[in-house]
């Protein structure tokens, strides 16, 4: 069994969470559309994190399984990137 010192806090994650929403709503309320979409991409890679270390127990893994993690994403990164200028510039 798992002892109490590393289980999570379940109730002020999901507060975290939901104050993270608000504050999503409240951005694309109040903030102009680039800003707003900014910090909702921000706010949801947070949420995100959350969610991984503290919903999937993600915090008590080995470095091994975050580079599997952490790989996939530089890659889709990169290739978002490289592909950019095709996006955003083709007529």
């Amino acid at each position: 069994m798992t002892s109490d010192a590393h289980r999570p806090n379940y109730f002020l994650v999901w507060l975290w969470l939901v104050g993270l929403v608000f504050l999503s709503i409240g951005a694309s309320v109040f903030l102009s559309k680039g800003a707003a979409i900014l910090l909702i991409f921000l706010v949801a890679l947070v949420k995100a994190v959350l969610v991984l270390l503290n919903y999937m127990h993600l915090k008590f893994e080995r470095p091994l399984l975050y580079a599997l993690i952490i790989v996939p994403l530089l890659i889709v990164a990169v290739l978002v990137f490289a592909l950019f200028p095709d996006f955003v510039f083709h007529h």
